[in-house]
């Protein structure tokens, strides 16, 4: 039998509880804050993450490039994301290098890639779960013909530890020479960053 004394349990009101509650119905996707707040084009930020990307919950605001309006703002540091892939569809090669990132497919098939160029890969099934180390290059393309959804779980130490998204350098150039410097910059200012290839 356990010794060790637990707080009495609380109540949570009705009203409450709605704040703590994010309805898939209601969520909009992270490019139209983006698009709005920051003058960063759709297409651009489309491009470096899924085509649709909704947040349910975060640290905050500020924790990261994919917390821009968070349903629920959450004392963990835990960020909860459903993307939402058209056929084909995938974010660009990155590594997280202070977060821990996890996939679970819900519906469709995923081909996880992983390593500097996505040289290896495996396949999610619905309701299987991946979790990639940091500092690992990854991406996920949707590998059915019919629209896919990926809840992604994001963890970390700390709010700070969020802005941690480095593109691999053969994707960071081929962005660059299609968006340009102004939209890979401001890009910049919500926490991505371009890797450059190092000898």
């Amino acid at each position: 039998m356990s010794t060790q004394q637990l707080p009495p349990t609380r109540t949570v009101s009705p009203e409450e509880m709605v704040k703590l509650t994010a309805r898939f119905s209601d969520a909009r996707p992270q490019s139209e804050f983006y698009s709005k707040d920051q003058g960063i084009p759709d297409e651009a930020y489309q491009v470096v993450t899924a085509k649709t990307l909704y947040t349910l919950m975060a640290p905050s605001q500020k924790a990261g490039p994919m917390s821009a309006r968070p349903m629920i703002e959450a004392e963990e540091n835990l960020s909860v994301i459903i993307a939402e892939c058209p056929p084909g569809d995938r974010p660009m090669l990155h590594a997280h290098f202070h977060t821990v990132e996890h996939f679970f497919c819900l519906r469709g098939r995923f081909r996880i890639r992983w390593g500097d160029e996505g040289e290896h890969e495996t396949i999610l099934e619905p309701f299987d779960l991946i979790r990639i180390p940091k500092g690992v290059c990854r991406d996920f393309t949707n590998i059915t013909n019919e629209t896919a959804h990926l809840l992604v779980l994001i963890t970390g130490k700390n709010e700070a530890d969020y802005n941690d998204i480095g593109f691999a350098p053969s994707e960071s150039k081929l962005f660059k020479d299609r968006f340009g410097d102004a939209v890979s910059e401001k890009l910049e200012t919500i926490g991505f960053s371009f890797l450059e290839k190092t000898e």
